[in-house]
């Protein structure tokens, strides 16, 4: 008899095994195909969404207080490899881009990651080098070269940051780091 419920339990645990790993490997290969939507995670924040306001990148939980800016919702999509491009779509049913825009950083400088057409780019901003580690956005300059430095800075709007990269011990006066994630928040 106990020879006989081991192999029952064994046979449970590597089906459970297999089945975690194929799920994981799923939505793997799923996370970099479909566009999702990024949400942004630190001291100030926990999982507000990543939107577009005029070219820039912006998170938080409301819009910025100003009529004159463009704003709105936006979805990434992904690429497989680090030599492609982070592709960006608004997320609304009332406004469109007129071409494709790309997530865009300068790995030289801290400044605002940028949401551009690859025409239209900052100088010393690039469009590549975006990928995942684990959850969490990355740049990387190479296979083996991971940077996480995401800094959050307040806006005149209570409650809404522009996204930074940081380069180094370079940062902007009041930032704080945060985690770009595609992990979507979970409700108190």
């Amino acid at each position: 008899m106990f020879p006989d419920m081991f192999f029952k339990t064994w046979s449970i645990w590597l089906l459970l095994a297999i089945t975690s790993s194929s799920t994981a490997i799923a939505i793997d290969s799923r996370q970099a195909k479909e566009s999702i939507t990024l949400f942004v995670y630190g001291s100030d924040v926990n999982g507000a969404p990543l939107f577009y306001a005029d070219g820039k990148a912006y998170f938080g939980h409301r819009a910025i207080n100003e009529t004159t800016v463009t704003q709105t919702n936006v979805t990434v999509a992904p690429a497989d490899d680090i030599t492609t491009p982070w592709s960006v779509a608004a997320n609304s049913s009332t406004m469109s881009f007129n071409e494709t825009l790309y997530m865009a950083l300068n790995p030289t400088t801290t400044s605002q990651l940028e949401f551009t057409p690859a025409a239209n780019m900052t100088a010393g901003f690039v469009d590549t080098g975006l990928t995942w580690f684990g959850t969490a956005v990355a740049y990387a300059a190479d296979e083996s070269n991971y940077g996480l430095s995401f800094a959050g800075v307040a806006t005149n709007t209570s409650g809404v940051y522009g996204l930074y990269y940081t380069v180094g011990t370079s940062t902007v006066e009041g930032s704080f780091p945060v985690s770009v994630k595609s992990t979507v928040p979970v409700a108190p």
